[in-house]
């Protein structure tokens, strides 16, 4: 693991504290102001965004490091 690694597996869980309290809040806060089928819907959405961003990332990271990984071994490769 790189540090530039280590860095966007602390963006993503700041993020994904952000979401997690903007999804507390929103439901302490206006879950009774809104009709129900309005606060429903814009929970599920936040939901699967709290749901869905780590999942995003991970998959990037995962993306970024496998190529890392080809790289190094077509390098070695080379310059065998």
């Amino acid at each position: 693991m790189q540090r530039s690694d280590l860095l966007t597996f602390l963006i993503s869980l700041s993020i994904t504290g952000l979401l997690i309290w903007g999804l507390v809040y929103f439901i302490n806060t206006w879950w009774d102001r809104l009709p129900k089928v309005v606060a429903l819907i814009i929970c599920v959405v936040m939901a699967i965004m709290v749901i869905g961003y780590p999942i995003y990332a991970l998959a990037r990271w995962s993306d970024q490091y496998l190529a890392r990984i080809k790289a190094a071994q077509q390098n070695r490769k080379d310059d065998a």
